[in-house]
């Protein structure tokens, strides 16, 4: 048995006293000091030492004959067999399996009109993760397949790479280059498909050798890491209308055939697509609220969320009543209204009938989507007012146990810009199962009221 793989183990079986200390040791490639202050997050990151995979942090596209969002690009098909721990690695392999039960039939949009002769497997994680950097070693295969790690969420994804270990039709080029790229998924979106993408060629054939891949998601842009060195990075001011990923996103490992770049043959397989760990940071953030949804960026996920089950099973929106939906409502991608992001709340008090001082206009958050502790705490949000608002208050109510937190006065902040706004207040009783937040606007005859980043963090 290697060495790498007698260190693996060792560390595999070190009692919990002292696992916290090893967890500790495992730094950024891109910043071995930890100078970001980074923190693990073990629900998306795997050292793959075990026996056999830890089906609690992971799903096995095809189990049981269940898929999650797709069966792969055809001719291969996901198949849960080709999916397995050795010597310390996450092992997806690629077979020539002619004899194979496919399922199904590709969708009309893809270049292949049937899954025949290859199968081939993806790994998705159970839990999701919101910015941060994602780091792995990897082999990939050394066929006509791809070798991939990505994310997808609330219509987005992020291809941190999907790399062709040999190309048999085409240029050559893609089997020495490190590509990261993301995809706009909008309904109904005129350019919905691939946004942006950059090349960086790597030291030799990809799949020759294990390379450290990294990109670091942060809330404006992405960095792209290549053996821990920077190697290039975007910036949402950037891309402007380009910019989409503000959802958290699950992570896949998988194998596929891009015909454009050619399809194997028998003689090519099998294929190893072979990952060392899979680690992803964040920097540390006390707020209690998830950060997407009270940022109105997408939908919150109430219950943990286990593959196969569709993503949309248990997500909620916002509730506002329909009778002023024409007034109230979460900005689109084309309106450009928001602190951070893509989307914010948005009040236009033009299209509110016959308003009065004493009107209320009222959102609410989703049964528990808030869960506090006893204790002090700091609200804080962002505002934006147009010119015309006058005698207009805003109100957050906290609803089991019941609190109704100090008003704030609009009329008191500057127009045309996005000003944080503040609320201390003590949580005298926990959050029950049932606790939201209600966000009520009161008064108001004209003009435009913007919400942002709404955040409840413990008082220091």
């Amino acid at each position: 048995m290697r060495f790498c793989r007698s260190v693996k183990s060792l560390c595999a079986v070190m009692s919990m006293a002292i696992a916290p200390l090893v967890q500790a040791q495992l730094l950024p490639a891109s910043d071995p000091a930890n100078a970001g202050d980074w923190q693990l997050n073990s629900k998306v990151s795997d050292e793959f030492n075990a026996e056999s995979l830890d089906l609690n942090k992971w799903y096995v596209s095809g189990t049981d004959g269940q898929f999650y969002i797709w069966k792969g690009r055809a001719p291969s098909q996901f198949a849960p067999h080709n999916a397995y721990l050795d010597d310390g690695k996450l092992i997806i392999r690629t077979q020539w399996q002619p004899d194979y039960p496919f399922i199904g039939k590709p969708p009309q949009r893809q270049e292949i009109k049937a899954y025949e002769n290859i199968t081939t497997a993806a790994v998705i994680s159970h839990h999701t993760v919101l910015y941060g950097y994602m780091e792995v070693r990897v082999k990939i295969p050394d066929a006509p397949m791809t070798g991939a790690f990505w994310g997808t969420g609330y219509h987005q994804e992020l291809d941190v790479f999907e790399l062709v270990g040999r190309v048999t039709k085409g240029s050559k080029n893609p089997e020495t280059t490190f590509v990261t790229s993301f995809h706009d998924w909008r309904p109904n979106h005129p350019k919905k498909n691939k946004v942006w993408k950059h090349p960086h060629p790597t030291l030799g054939r990809t799949a020759e050798n294990f390379f450290v891949y990294g990109v670091e998601w942060l809330p404006d842009g992405l960095k792209m890491y290549f053996n821990g060195e920077l190697v290039h990075q975007v910036t949402q001011q950037e891309l402007g209308d380009k910019w989409v990923l503000n959802n958290p996103m699950e992570l896949w490992f998988d194998s596929e055939v891009f015909p454009w770049h050619g399809i194997p043959e028998q003689s090519d397989l099998p294929a190893f697509f072979e990952i060392d760990y899979v680690r992803v940071w964040q920097r540390p953030d006390d707020n209690q609220l998830d950060r997407a949804f009270f940022g109105f960026e997408g939908p919150l996920q109430m219950n943990s969320h286990h593959k196969p089950a569709p993503r949309m099973k248990d997500a909620k929106f916002w509730l506002i009543d329909e009778a002023v939906s024409s007034a109230l409502s979460v900005t689109d991608y084309g309106d450009n209204m928001f602190s951070t992001g893509r989307k914010s709340l948005k009040l236009d008090l033009d299209h509110l009938e016959q308003p009065t001082k004493q009107q209320q206009v009222v959102a609410f958050s989703p049964d528990g989507s808030v869960q506090l502790a006893t204790g002090d705490y700091r609200l804080t949000a962002k505002v934006w007012l147009s010119e015309q608002v006058q005698d207009t208050q805003l109100q957050v109510v906290l609803e089991s146990p019941w609190q109704q937190l100090n008003t704030i006065d609009l009329d008191s902040l500057p127009r045309g810009q996005w000003t944080e706004v503040a609320i201390e207040f003590k949580q005298q009783q926990a959050s029950s199962a049932t606790d939201r937040m209600r966000l009520v606007f009161k008064g108001g005859k004209q003009g435009q009221v913007y919400l942002d980043d709404i955040a409840i963090r413990p008082l220091k």
